[in-house]
């Protein structure tokens, strides 16, 4: 692996890159609120068109640094977190309804009585099928696949890192293997997220009294969203790299070996060294 030394290490960093996202994606709310796969904005408790929203903002919280000003919701691959809104509480759970815990919050009772289409009778479930409550549901479920993505790139990595011709081969397969489902994860996380953006989104717009639906400000993909898709990226790169190092190296090693032979040039540490062949005078 001599000249292709750098290449392979190049290739090997990359997958080290993919699994430290994937971590970081992990470790996403509810152990961290600030990571996030999905955030969702809700107004402030004195912005709601005249109306009382269906929870309490906090009040000033110098520990936890949020002041009430901010209510959000933010979802990550083992829970959720509730920022400035119920106490900021952070459920861990594998499996949970994002829309479900939206209409909780600003679902039955949305403070929509200054609209003039608003009916109390009308409920949040008007607003998205009963199909897409259970498509998400089921999908959070399938988010375990982030920690599993994560550990088959370290494995690759593990497997890269100072490997020989057949340890590579058996890395690029290994991280083949991990860029898959890496992109079966990251496709989950977008298609997921991606019902609860688009039922959300088709809500209640601040900006227009006359649009009956639901009091959230903005809903957009967050930090942890973009590191599995840059690890699904990062672990392609690092496979196909590890690939071509192990299939350049061989092609070296039968090269060295062929001049070897001929007495062209010693034979270097791609094969056994092979003494030039003595001329002879009779």
């Amino acid at each position: 692996m001599a000249r292709t030394g750098f290449i392979h290490h190049f290739g090997t960093f990359l997958l080290f890159a993919a699994t430290v996202l994937l971590v970081i994606s992990c470790i996403s709310a509810p152990v961290v609120r600030s990571i996030a796969l999905l955030k969702v904005e809700l107004p402030s408790s004195n912005v709601n068109n005249g109306g009382n929203f269906n929870f309490l903002p906090d009040f000033d919280d110098g520990e936890s640094g949020r002041t009430g000003n901010d209510p959000s919701v933010t979802f990550g691959v083992f829970g959720y977190c509730l920022n400035d809104v119920l106490g900021g509480q952070c459920p861990r759970r594998l499996g949970y309804s994002p829309l479900g815990i939206i209409e909780d919050l600003v679902g039955p009772n949305r403070g929509q009585s200054g609209n003039p289409n608003f009916s109390p009778d009308q409920t949040f479930g008007q607003f998205y099928s009963d199909n897409s409550e259970s498509t998400s549901r089921a999908l959070t479920k399938a988010m375990v696949l982030h920690p599993i993505a994560a550990g088959f790139n370290f494995l690759a990595f593990i497997l890269a890192l100072g490997a020989g011709m057949v340890g590579s081969l058996l890395a690029s397969l290994v991280a083949l293997f991990a860029f898959i489902i890496t992109a079966v994860t990251c496709i989950i996380d977008f298609v997921l997220f991606g019902i609860v953006r688009s039922n959300l989104s088709n809500g209640w717009d601040s900006d227009d009294d006359d649009t009956l639906g639901l009091q959230v400000e903005r809903v957009y993909y967050d930090n942890a969203a973009w590191m599995t898709l840059a690890a699904a990226v990062l672990s392609l790169i690092g496979a196909v790299v590890v690939f071509f190092s192990c299939c350049s190296g061989r092609l070296h090693k039968r090269r060295e070996r062929k001049r070897a032979v001929k007495g062209e040039v010693p034979a270097t540490d791609y094969g056994t060294p092979v003494a030039p062949r003595r001329r002879r005078w009779f």
